[in-house]
């Protein structure tokens, strides 16, 4: 085994590969413009197969051939239907999960923190009178939202040093951000 491989990580978060992105981007500030992207095919009814396959910097793929994830995405049967996956909101939700959930890991990793338990629930508040055309003044989106962070340090670890871990991602998460923040939209359609 190499010693990559036999190297343990604080929380299983790989430090060297985060303080080598800062260095490169210290470097050169370009390498700070990220893309991320994604595509679906229609499925039938109301199911799609997203796929999510490349990350640009700097207007390069970061990705190799072998990353690419697909994930269905599909209504319950009450919005028409098969229930067959996850929805978009529930997709959403799942997304500020994973954000939240790598960010803590992350800074309690920095910060020396050592965890035992990191879990986080996650509640998007939706009125769907404006979705189904009921009130055309109701907002079309998530109303509210709301998480829970349930944290578990190793024996001994200071209850202070594990609130600090979510503090800091409730400002630096880029998901939650994207979600509070004005977000300029642009849309175009191609009809063949």
């Amino acid at each position: 085994m190499d010693a990559e491989t036999t190297k343990t990580y604080p929380n299983g978060v790989n430090l060297d590969n985060i303080n080598g992105l800062v260095g490169a981007i210290k470097a050169d500030a370009a390498l700070a413009d990220v893309k991320f992207f994604a595509r679906s095919e229609w499925q039938g009814g109301t199911k799609s197969e997203v796929t999510v396959d490349k990350v640009h910097s700097n207007g390069n793929n970061l990705s190799g051939p072998e990353r690419s994830f697909t994930i269905m995405v599909d209504e319950p049967g009450y919005l028409g239907g098969g229930d067959s996956a996850a929805n978009p909101m529930e997709l959403l939700a799942a997304g500020l999960c994973g954000c939240l959930t790598a960010g803590i890991a992350t800074n309690a990793a920095l910060f020396g923190t050592e965890l035992e338990r990191l879990a986080v629930e996650v509640t998007l508040d939706i009125d769907v009178h404006g979705v189904l055309g009921l009130n055309k003044t109701a907002q079309n989106g998530a109303i509210g939202l709301h998480y829970k962070v349930i944290l578990k340090g190793k024996d001994g670890t200071d209850p202070a040093a594990m609130t600090r871990t979510k503090e800091t991602i409730d400002r630096k998460s880029p998901v939650r951000n994207t979600l509070e923040l004005p977000l300029k939209v642009t849309t175009e359609v191609v009809v063949e």
